[in-house]
């Protein structure tokens, strides 16, 4: 079971593809850090992936990135304290 965390005691500072990705998915009605990892699938399959990303970053970046943040703050971080 995960522990729930502040974002204050481990860093998590998210790329600026992965804030990106974030507000996506915070526009997409998720309101954690786990929920916003639960819809790159989504976003894969979507036409946002060049305006949420761009050229230089990839889903499977973002899952590296997000994986990374659910493992230093937990699934449960509030996205509006991500971002």
């Amino acid at each position: 079971m995960w522990s729930v965390s502040n974002p204050w005691d481990e860093e998590f500072l998210p790329s600026t593809g992965a804030r990106n990705t974030l507000q996506w998915a915070h526009e997409h009605g998720a309101e954690t850090l786990g929920e916003a990892y639960d819809l790159l699938d989504q976003l894969a399959v979507s036409n946002d992936v060049p305006e949420v990303l761009g050229h230089d970053d990839s889903v499977d970046d973002m899952r590296e990135e997000l994986e990374l943040g659910i493992d230093l703050v937990g699934p449960d971080a509030s996205l509006t304290d991500l971002l």
